[in-house]
């Protein structure tokens, strides 16, 4: 049996890691949009996402839920971390500015 591309990944195949990227790119972009990201926090938000998938991949267990669910986990917290850092900027230059 073929090991699922999560698992790929978590033995650090960097053609897993492309598939994984081809695979997963539209979801995790599509999140970030609708989140209300601009396109370039989105290009950040995603780079980051994949890079911890990267990391955290071996921690991926089938039994528990599918890749996509996996996938839009790490995505849903890292885009509300992008949310939050953002929102803090905005409030630091807001109370400069007054």
């Amino acid at each position: 049996m073929q090991a699922v591309l999560l698992q790929r990944v978590a033995q650090r195949d960097p053609d897993a890691m492309r598939e994984c990227v081809a695979r997963f790119g539209g979801l995790v972009w599509s999140l970030a949009r609708r989140a209300g990201l601009s396109d370039s926090d989105c290009e950040d938000v995603s780079q980051e996402i994949f890079s911890e998938l990267w990391t955290v991949s071996s921690r991926y267990d089938p039994d528990i839920a599918g890749e996509t669910a996996f996938v839009a986990t790490i995505a849903r917290r890292r885009i509300i971390d992008r949310q939050r850092r953002l929102g803090s900027q905005r409030s630091m230059i807001a109370g400069a500015a007054a």
